[in-house]
Parts: C-alpha cells; structure tokens; sequence
C-alpha cells in the first residue's frame, strides 16, 4: 500500500475518485449509443398477400419442426384427437385449461388435471394458447389461461388448440392482444414457444427434444 510524504493512503484515495466517477455517471443521463434505431417499424418480412396468415404461420411452424393439423370444426378435431390419443396410447390427456376442458367434456373425451403418469408412458397435455404468430410460426401461451405454467413446460409432448381467429401477422400485434386480453390482471407468465425443445450441448450436435418437450403439434380449428 502506498504512502505519500503526508502520510496520505494513496491507493485509498484513487478508490474514492473511482467510486465518485461511477456514481456520476449512473446519475447522469447518457445518450442512447443507437439513438437513429427505429422501435416502432416492423423488421419482419411482409405477409405474402396471397398466402395469408394461416398458411405462413404453418410453413414457419413446420420448418421448427412443429406438426400442424388442420381441422375444419370443432367436431373434426374431436375425431382426430380420439384417434391420436388411441393410436399412441395418450390417455387420459392432461388438461388445465378451462376452455379445452368444456370442449373435451361436450365431445366426451377423458382427461385429467393430474400431471402423475405410470412408469415409462408419457405425459401429453392439450392447451389452448393466446394466439398464434405467423411471421415467426411461434405460440403464445400464459399461466393465465392454463392455469399453470406447468401445463406447457413439464410435458413430453404439447398438443395446442386453436382457432383461426387467433392467429395474429406479428410479435407486436400479439403482445398488444394480451395487454388488452389482461389489461385488469396481468399473467404472472408469458411464454413464446416455437418447436420442440432444441440443444447443441451434445457432442455439439443439434439434438431435438432432450431435454423438454419433445414434440409440439398445433390443431387448428377453422371456426369461419
């Protein structure tokens, strides 16, 4: 440590000056470094007119290796749903989300709100979601509408329902549909899932599904 010749700690004293620097300039108010950036102006490709939002979002979905089923009714996708859940010996599905619950009831289709499954089988959960985003091929889901957020990040496999009507151009337009959805009573969560769970980690190879959801699959429903 050193000394000056009045026996002043110089070291000390460059502490103190640094400190003082720091402090200044947490309370100044500094230039923005990209203030020409514009946050306002969408930077996402345009929507092919004469594609549509629902054809975007599946070719999107698809290339983050979603699986998109196209259902004409409600009554249609009861049908495969019963079909799958035979097929692959899904049953029951685990369901929280009070909408999909009333319609799983009405076409008498068994599910569960318990995520407790046997040795080996695997746990398949059936959401609704806030919307859908086309330009990304992304979900949009909310502990607020199933309940729990477990709902779409504990199971092996995510089945999602939705309707036309809910699938949205882009990220902005999305995120002002909830703030309005939940203008009273925020979500404690949002959660944007495009695809399957993805890691490089292993022997640096892109593996899908190791850890997390190994499959998503979107049904949607033409309510038009």
């Amino acid at each position: 440590m050193a000394w000056d010749n009045k026996g002043e700690n110089k070291d000390a004293t460059f502490k103190e000056q640094m400190l003082a620097k720091v402090r200044n300039a947490l309370i100044e108010r500094q230039e923005a470094l990209f203030k020409d950036i514009d946050q306002r102006t969408e930077t996402w490709v345009p929507i092919k007119e004469e594609d549509g939002t629902a054809i975007t979002f599946a070719q999107n979905f698809k290339e983050h290796d979603g699986i998109f089923i196209y259902l004409e009714s409600e009554a249609e996708f009861a049908d495969c749903l019963r079909q799958l859940v035979s097929e692959n010996g899904w049953e029951p599905l685990w369901c929280t989300t009070p909408e999909v619950q009333s319609l799983l009831n009405h076409y008498h289709i068994p599910f569960t709100e318990s995520k407790v499954r046997e040795p080996k089988q695997k746990l398949v959960s059936l959401t609704g979601c806030e919307c859908l985003v086309a330009q990304t091929g992304s979900i949009v889901l909310s502990d607020a509408l199933t309940q729990t957020r477990e709902a779409y990040a504990l199971p092996d496999i995510l089945l999602v329902y939705a309707t036309t009507e809910q699938i949205l151009p882009g990220m902005r337009t999305a995120f002002q549909t909830v703030k309005r959805k939940y203008a009273q009573n925020k979500p404690s969560q949002l959660t944007i899932l495009t695809g399957p769970s993805r890691t490089n980690e292993i022997e640096q190879t892109m593996v899908i599904g190791a850890s997390g959801i190994r499959q998503v699959a979107v049904f949607l429903v033409d309510e038009g």
